[in-house]
């Protein structure tokens, strides 16, 4: 058996890639009234990912899920 443990990690960000995630997250917020915030996007982040891009993956996986989800009768 595996003996990992999750621990959590310190980094610099610079100012510039804090705000655009951010506002991505501010994008989100805009468009469906909740995010899970800029620290969620850039965790989803591979190196220089855009972040409105990351905002428009999430939007447009959201909005799949509720196409297929049934209401209930």
């Amino acid at each position: 058996m595996s003996n990992h443990r999750n621990q959590p990690i310190i980094v610099s960000i610079a100012s510039a890639t804090l705000t655009r995630y951010s506002e991505a997250s501010q994008d989100i917020v805009e468009k469906l009234g909740l995010s899970p915030g800029p620290e969620f996007l850039m965790s989803l982040a591979i190196e220089h990912a855009d972040p409105f891009e990351l905002s428009g993956l999430c939007i447009a996986e959201i909005i799949e899920m509720l196409r297929e989800s049934k209401p209930a009768l």
